[in-house]
């Protein structure tokens, strides 16, 4: 055999060697870490997301719930694990692109030791009070808080994720004074703010729907420039008189660093298939999510150009996690 041909041999084996492992792959489980408590919305969007995909692999996707210090337990987790394509990350802004710059001494680097299969929905998000509440607007809600300045509690998911940093972000629009009160999640949030332990709440419109549609709380506002489908009626920031106040969480795959392109790329073929099922769309839907398929590579884009709007956020607000 001439070199030549045994130089285009080669060049063929590693040619076929990213597609036979990408067919080969999965061969058994794979963990879907969900870096947040059951029950709040990237519990509920990483679970539905992980059926899809354990269909379309035909192996079980394990969901292991995560959560605390804003994400970035379940984060590190996944920047940490073996890059062998059987521990991905449902990642969401705050363990990405607010993590690394509410934590001074995060143990990881999510822009070095993460990268983004691909992007496939995002939320809105609402700001809601209980239904007993005097407040019906969001200029209602300013003014009792301008009233009391430093008493009035606003609850979040946890220090540093997006949630605290919106309502940072309202904060600073609305010029109030307000006592942040975190959890380690959405829902054991929404759980005290149902009961009137706190006064107020952004959260993601996914795990606070439920509870504005049965009565218990009460929507004043949406962070999106336009009206969501799932709550019609109730205005967005702007049109409460917050010029320019937007911000929407999103939901992705990520894997470790190092991890195989042509795994990467499976997992972005099998998510942009399950995200055109008209099904999945609406169930998605009527839980406040939308189906936004954005392939790897861009999506990695949004990610550094989201972690620079927020650490603006952070030095002027000067939010830091507990």
């Amino acid at each position: 055999m001439t070199n030549i041909a045994r130089l285009l041999l080669l060049a063929t084996a590693l040619g076929l060697a990213p597609a036979a492992f990408a067919q080969a792959w999965p061969a058994k489980p794979v963990k879907l870490i969900i870096p947040f408590p059951p029950g709040g919305a990237s519990d509920y969007v990483g679970r539905t997301i992980g059926q899809v995909l354990s269909d379309a692999w035909g192996q079980p996707v394990v969901i292991e719930n995560r959560g605390g210090a804003g994400a970035t337990v379940g984060t590190s987790t996944v920047a940490k694990a073996p890059p062998d394509g059987y521990t991905l990350l449902m990642g969401v802004n705050a363990g990405i692109v607010i993590a690394p710059h509410v934590y001074p001494q995060l143990n990881y680097d999510p822009l070095k030791e993460l990268v983004p299969a691909a992007g496939f929905a995002v939320s809105p998000m609402v700001m809601v009070v209980p239904a007993d509440s005097p407040v019906k607007t969001v200029a209602e809600f300013i003014a009792m808080a301008r009233a009391r300045p430093g008493t009035v509690s606003f609850a979040s998911s946890g220090s540093g994720a997006l949630p605290h940093l919106t309502t940072e972000k309202f904060r600073l629009a609305a010029k109030l004074e307000m006592l942040h009160v975190p959890y380690k999640g959405s829902g054991p949030a929404l759980v005290d703010l149902l009961a009137g332990r706190t006064q107020m709440m952004i959260d993601i419109i996914v795990s606070a729907l439920p509870h504005v549609q049965s009565g218990k709380l009460r929507a004043l506002a949406v962070t999106t420039a336009r009206r969501d489908a799932a709550l019609p009626a109730v205005p967005t920031m702007i049109e409460a008189g917050l010029a320019g106040f937007t911000a929407e969480q999103w939901y992705a795959i990520f894997a470790p660093a190092g991890t195989a392109p042509a795994v990467l790329a499976r997992i972005q073929a099998d998510l942009a298939r399950a995200m055109q099922a008209a099904e999945l769309r609406d169930n998605f839907s009527k839980r406040g999510a939308d189906a936004a398929f954005v392939e790897g590579t861009r999506f990695a884009e949004t990610v550094r150009r989201d972690s620079a709007q927020w650490a603006e956020i952070v030095r002027i607000t000067g939010a830091r996690a507990d």
